[in-house]
């Protein structure tokens, strides 16, 4: 069901931009009002007074599991491209990039909230602000070609800021005060405008991309991401989980992230830094459409795995 609600926002985005309700002028607004307002309201309402993130010792955990996650597929990714042949310079910069990001949000957090309870989400949402502070740093950095400390200036976002603030009212009992609890509930039906608008602001991104969009031009792309999302990656996330994480919250994150697509925002990603945008639009493509089938395995599996 998740999957199918995500499928449907992202064709309401691209049929509202075919009938040109919206114009591409306001697209960068959209995206700015969804970083800037929508997920860091979303983060701070779904970490205050979390009970699983009651220690700062469990936030670097969660936070660094996301960061590796990433590195990790980044390094996969990397060598699958180079082995498959994917031309070296921008295109395998941006396979690698594309295909290292798992869908760790807009599909993981549906997905998550399907199979768990809300604190896990919660859980999930710390984890992700490591996922993005890998993102635009490492991926950042790889996609353009820039350097790793000028990268860093990037994890100063509205995200990241939400998060520290978050934490910071928890580890020092504020998180559970009338006013804190209040900006809380003020905020929550503003996060939870961050997955809908946003899928729907990718949806119309996809417009313009697809009139120059071949999803069986470049095999090697394709057979190489298949191979990184659903054939490496599952196996090594799950098994470094069931030797080395005892936590169960973030067993059962880590769970639904090994399962999951490349992500759907980041041929937007690509686009910025002057990559191949199409190239990383490929890699979701071809895992969106698989993981219909392939998610749902993934997941009985590594239930299994894990004891879950």
């Amino acid at each position: 069901m998740a999957i199918a609600g995500l499928a449907s926002l992202i064709a309401l985005g691209y049929g509202l931009a075919r009938m040109g309700w919206v114009g591409a002028e306001a697209r960068p607004s959209v995206m700015r009002l969804i970083l800037w307002v929508f997920f860091p309201a979303m983060i701070f309402n779904r970490v205050i007074g979390n009970p699983l993130i009651a220690s700062g010792g469990q936030a670097v955990l969660y936070l660094g599991a996301g960061f590796l996650l990433i590195v990790t597929g980044y390094a996969v990714a990397a060598g699958v491209g180079a082995a498959a042949g994917v031309p070296p310079g921008s295109a395998r910069r941006t396979f690698a990039f594309a295909a290292g990001v798992n869908n760790f949000g807009y599909l993981g957090i549906p997905v998550t909230a399907a199979l768990f309870d809300r604190d896990v989400v919660g859980v999930l949402l710390v984890h992700n602000v490591g996922v993005e502070a890998a993102v635009w740093t490492v991926g950042v950095a790889m996609l353009s070609g820039d350097s790793l400390r000028r990268g860093l200036r990037n994890l100063l976002q509205p995200m990241t800021v939400a998060l520290f603030v978050a934490l910071a009212f928890n580890f020092t009992g504020l998180g559970f005060t009338a006013p804190v609890v209040f900006v809380s509930k003020v905020l929550q039906p503003v996060g939870d405008c961050a997955i809908p608008v946003g899928t729907i602001l990718s949806g119309m991104y996809l417009h313009e991309l697809l009139g120059r969009f071949s999803l069986f031009r470049d095999p090697r792309v394709s057979i190489g991401v298949v191979v990184v999302r659903w054939v490496l990656m599952p196996p090594i996330v799950l098994g470094v989980v069931a030797c080395c994480v005892s936590d169960l919250p973030l067993r059962q994150v880590m769970l639904v992230q090994a399962a999951m697509p490349c992500g759907i925002f980041t041929f937007l990603i690509v686009e910025l830094f002057k990559g191949d945008a199409l190239l990383s639009l490929r890699c979701s493509a071809v895992t969106m459409l698989l993981c219909l089938l392939v998610t749902p395995l993934w997941i009985k599996v590594g239930r299994v795995v894990l004891g879950l």
